[in-house]
C-alpha cells in the first residue's frame, strides 16, 4: 500500500488510506459495482492533499488508467438462454430470449409448446452446456444459482480477486475476466498491456462520411493519407472520450433525458377540458367491412385530389397536421378548440371545422391579434363562413334558396352537418373522383396523371388505409427510444434488447414502460456526452433541453431528436473538422475556436476553463474533444449567458414573459395574451417571428405549456424581465443558480408551500 506519512493532518491520511483500502481489490462482478470504484478513486485523486504530492498523484493517475485498460477489455460472458426443448432436440426450437422475463416467453412461444408433445420450458447454460429445469415451486434464481455452484460450473466461473495496487504484475485470471490472455505469464509491463487495448467503440458510418467530406474542405493538405490521418487523430480522441464516459453513474440524471410523449389517448383525455372526440380508441381496424357486391365489376379511382381538397379547407382553419405517436399516422390538432383527431376520422374533423363553436373561437383568436392576417376586421366569421361554403361548391353541395342540395347526387341534405357526412359518402365520393378525372383528362387529353393524385383504389376507406402515410424521417420516438425497425410488423429496442412484434401500439406502449425509460436514460445521456451535448433545465419553466458544448454558436434544441439532428448538421460536424485541423496543423489554428474554449496561447498554451498548463495546441485540442470536465465547463458558461425559458428555446431567442401562466407578453409586439390558443397561435402565425417551430414542435410545445400553466400558477411565479423570476411564496427572485424546477425543490420553498408542495421530479418522469 501508499504511505502518506508527509501529506499532512492524521486525521486527514486516515481518512485518505481507508479510501485507497476500500480500492485495492476489484471484482469485475458488477458494472455498479466497478462504476462506484470509479467514481472513488477518481475522488482520490482530485483531493487535494492528494495532488498536493506529485509523486503519490502520479503513481494514483497511471494505476487509474490501469483500472480503465483492464476493465475496457471484451471478456466472453456466461449467457443464459430461454429455449424450449424437446426429447429430439433441433437447432430450429432452441431460441434465443435473452432480454425477455420469463413470464413472458411461455406467451411468445405458445405455438412451438402446442405442437411438441414433450415440450418443457429450461435454460441452458452456454458456458458448460448444461440445461436447467424450470421449476414452479422454486424461485428462478434459486435454480441458477444452484447450477452456477456445481463442480461443472465453477471451475469456468472462479474468480480471483485482482489487487490492482500493483499495477505492473497482473495475476492469473480466467477467460471470463480477461480476454488478454495473460495466463500464467510472468510479470507483463504497463506499455505492453497497453499495446493491447484497442478502440472501445468505432465511430458511425454516417458521421464519419460526412467528417471526411468536411475534412477535405477545411485542411491545407486534402491528400488521401492527410484524411487518413486527422481520422486516426480523432478516433484516438474519441476512444478515450467513450472510456471515461463509459464509468460515468448516469442513474441521478435520468429525469433530465425523461421524454414528451404524445398520445391521444392520454393526452386529449387530460389536457383538453372539452373534446367532442370521443371515439379515438378504435382505430381504421373498426372502420365499415367491404361490403360485397355481386356481378359488379371492381372500378378503382383516384382520391388524392379530393384529400388534398380538404387538407386545404383544415389549413385554412388554422389545424395543425401532425403525425400521432401511438399509432404513426396522420392526425390533426386544432389550437382555437384543443381538439384533436385522426385522419381517418374525417367525418369528425369536418363536423369540428363547421361547427358554430370553432367557427366563433378561431375568430375571436383572429380578431384579437393584429398580427396575424385575415383579423383586420370584425367580418372573420363570414369569411370563414365563406370559406366552408367554396369547400362544398367543389363538393357539389351548395345552398340555392330552397334547401342543401348535392347536384352529383341530386338528392337533398338536410343540414349543414348532414353534408359533412353527405360527401364523405361512398357513392358521392366515387362521382367526386370521376368528375374530377374527366375534368383533367378535357384540360390535358395526353399528359399524364399528376403526381399528387397518387396511385388508385378501390373506395375510400382503402385510400386511407394505405395512401398517404406520412414519410418522417425524424420519428422522435424511434430516435428518442434507440429503436431500429427489423420488419413490417416488427421492432428491436436496443435499451432493452428485444424485440416488439405487432403493430406500432405494442411500440409505443413499450417505450412508456418505466423499466424501458430506465434503460433508455443512460443510452440518451452516454449519447449527449460522446457527442459534446448536455441536457439543461429551463431558467423560468419545467421540463428540459439540451446544449452543444462545442459549437461556437449557442445551440438549445427542445428535444431529444433534435439535438440528434445537430449531431449530423454541417454546423456540428465542421467544427469538429476545424478542432482537427486546429491540432494537426499549427499555422492553420481557429483563433476563434480556441477563444470559445478559453485556450490562450501567448506565453505557454493554458486553458482558463480548467487551469491547466499543455505543451502544445495539440495536446489542448485533445483536452478541448475528450475531456468531459471542460466540456461541462462551457455548457454551465453558456446556460449561465443565455438563461432560457421553455418559449425562448423553441422559438430560437424570442421569449414571453408571463405572470403566474396566466397572462403572456410578446416582447417584440408588446401584445398580451391570457390563453395558450391566444398565444400559440400569435407564436405560430404573426408576422414578426423570422423563426417558427414546425408542426410537431408546436405540438409538443402545447403539452408542455399545460404542464408549466399548473406548475407556474401554484407557485405564484412572475417572470417579469428576463432572466429575472420572481416566486410569489417565497415573495424573492430565485437565487442565483436555481432555476424554477430547482427552486421548487428546495427547503425554503417546501416549507413556505407546506401540503400543497408538488414533487417536480416525479411529475417529469411520469
Amino acid at each position: 500500500m501508499l504511505c502518506f506519512k508527509t501529506m499532512g493532518d492524521k486525521a486527514s491520511v486516515e481518512e485518505l488510506t481507508e479510501k485507497i483500502a476500500e480500492l485495492s481489490v476489484i471484482s469485475f462482478r458488477k458494472l455498479d459495482e466497478m462504476k462506484r470504484l470509479a467514481k472513488h478513486f477518481q475522488d482520490v485523486l482530485n483531493h487535494q492533499q492528494t495532488q498536493q504530492k506529485p509523486s503519490v498523484h502520479k503513481y494514483l493517475k497511471n494505476l487509474t488508467e490501469t483500472h480503465k485498460k483492464v476493465f475496457f477489455q471484451k471478456r466472453e460472458g456466461v449467457e443464459v438462454e430461454y429455449i424450449f426443448t424437446t426429447e429430439k432436440k433441433s437447432s430450429l426450437q432452441r431460441q434465443r430470449f435473452n432480454s425477455l422475463p420469463v413470464s413472458e416467453v411461455p406467451e411468445l412461444l405458445k405455438a412451438e409448446l402446442l405442437t411438441a408433445e414433450h415440450a418443457k420450458q429450461v435454460h441452458i447454460c452456454t458456458d458448460c452446456k448444461v440445461e436447467i429445469e424450470l421449476n414452479d415451486e422454486e424461485p428462478l434464481m434459486d435454480s441458477l444459482q444452484k447450477h452456477f455452484n456445481l463442480e461443472v460450473h465453477l471451475p469456468k466461473l472462479k474468480r480471483e480477486s485482482v489487487d490492482v495496487a500493483e499495477p505492473i504484475i497482473l495475476p492469473k485470471m480466467s477467460r471470463r475476466l480477461s480476454a488478454m490472455e495473460s495466463g500464467e505469464t510472468p510479470a507483463q509491463n504497463l506499455d505492453q498491456i497497453m499495446q493491447l487495448v484497442k478502440p472501445t467503440e468505432k465511430l458511425d458510418r454516417n458521421f464519419s462520411s460526412k467528417l471526411e467530406a468536411a475534412l477535405i474542405r477545411h485542411l491545407p493538405d486534402n491528400s488521401e493519407a492527410s484524411i487518413d490521418a486527422a481520422v486516426k487523430f480523432y478516433q484516438g480522441v474519441y476512444d478515450k472520450l467513450s472510456r471515461d464516459v463509459a464509468v460515468i453513474d448516469f442513474s441521478t440524471q435520468t429525469s433530465s433525458v425523461a421524454p414528451i410523449i404524445m398520445s391521444i389517448k392520454d393526452n386529449v383525455y387530460q389536457n383538453f377540458a372539452a373534446d367532442a372526440n370521443k371515439n379515438i380508441e378504435n382505430e381504421e381496424n373498426d372502420q365499415a367491412p367491404e361490403r360485397p357486391v355481386k356481378n359488379q365489376v371492381k372500378k378503382y379511382r383516384y382520391y388524392g385530389p379530393i384529400e388534398n381538397v380538404i387538407i386545404k379547407l383544415l389549413n385554412n382553419h388554422k389545424l395543425l397536421s401532425l403525425i400521432d405517436d401511438r399509432t404513426g399516422k396522420l392526425a390533426f390538432f386544432c389550437m382555437a378548440c384543443e381538439y384533436y383527431t385522426l385522419r381517418f376520422r374525417y367525418d369528425s374533423v369536418l363536423n369540428h371545422v363547421f361547427n358554430e363553436t370553432h367557427i366563433h373561437n378561431l375568430s375571436c383568436i383572429l380578431q384579437a391579434d393584429k398580427h396575424i392576417p385575415f383579423s383586420m376586421d370584425e367580418k372573420s366569421v363570414e369569411k370563414i363562413k365563406e370559406i366552408n361554403k367554396k369547400f362544398l361548391y367543389v363538393h357539389d353541395v351548395v345552398d340555392d334558396g330552397n334547401g342543401i342540395r348535392c347536384g352529383l347526387c341530386k338528392t337533398s341534405i338536410d343540414s349543414i352537418e348532414s353534408s359533412t357526412l353527405h360527401i364523405l359518402d361512398e357513392n358521392h365520393l366515387a362521382k367526386l373522383s370521376d368528375k374530377l378525372y374527366r375534368k383533367m383528362r378535357a384540360s390535358n387529353p395526353d399528359g399524364a396523371v399528376p403526381d399528387e393524385w397518387g396511385p388508385k383504389d378501390l373506395d375510400w376507406t382503402k385510400f386511407l388505409a394505405s395512401v398517404g402515410k406520412p414519410q418522417h424521417n425524424r420519428d422522435h420516438v424511434i430516435i428518442e427510444n434507440f429503436i431500429k425497425p427489423s420488419g413490417k410488423v416488427a421492432n428491436y429496442c436496443s435499451c432493452c434488447d428485444m424485440t416488439l412484434k405487432g403493430p406500432r401500439q405494442v411500440l409505443f406502449n413499450h417505450i412508456r414502460q418505466k423499466k424501458h425509460l430506465r434503460n433508455a436514460a443512460p443510452h440518451k445521456l452516454s449519447m449527449l456526452y460522446k457527442n459534446y451535448c448536455r441536457p439543461s433545465e429551463y431558467y423560468a419553466s419545467f421540463g428540459n433541453y439540451y446544449v452543444c458544448a462545442i459549437c461556437p454558436k449557442y445551440v438549445a434544441v427542445p428535444s431529444f431528436a433534435a439535438i440528434i439532428e445537430h449531431f449530423e448538421s454541417a454546423l456540428h460536424i465542421e467544427t469538429v473538422a476545424k478542432l482537427i485541423r486546429s491540432a494537426l496543423y499549427s499555422e492553420n489554428v481557429d483563433k476563434e475556436l480556441l477563444s470559445f474554449n478559453k485556450i490562450s496561447t501567448n506565453d505557454v498554451v493554458h486553458c482558463d476553463y480548467c487551469n491547466t498548463t499543455f505543451q502544445d495546441v495539440n495536446e489542448a485540442i485533445t483536452h478541448v474533444i475528450s475531456s468531459i470536465n471542460h466540456q461541462n465547463h462551457i455548457t454551465e458558461a453558456k446556460i449561465k449567458e443565455n438563461k432560457g425559458d421553455i418559449i425562448s428555446v423553441y422559438m430560437q431567442g424570442d421569449y414571453i414573459l408571463h405572470s403566474e401562466g396566466a397572462s403572456f407578453s410578446c416582447q417584440i409586439c408588446k401584445g398580451v395574451y391570457n390563453s395558450i390558443r391566444s398565444l400559440l397561435s400569435h407564436l405560430i402565425y404573426a408576422e414578426h417571428f423570422p423563426v417558427k417551430p414546425n408542426a410537431e414542435n408546436v405540438f409538443r410545445f402545447y403539452l408542455e405549456l399545460k404542464h408549466n400553466i399548473n406548475m407556474l400558477g401554484r407557485n405564484k411565479y412572475v417572470y417579469y424581465e428576463f432572466g429575472k423570476l420572481k416566486c410569489g411564496v417565497c415573495k424573492a427572485d430565485v437565487a442565483e443558480g436555481e432555476n424554477a424546477k430547482k427552486h421548487v425543490v428546495s427547503t425554503l420553498h417546501r416549507e413556505n408551500m407546506g401540503a400543497s408542495y408538488i414533487n417536480v421530479n416525479e411529475s417529469a418522469m411520469e
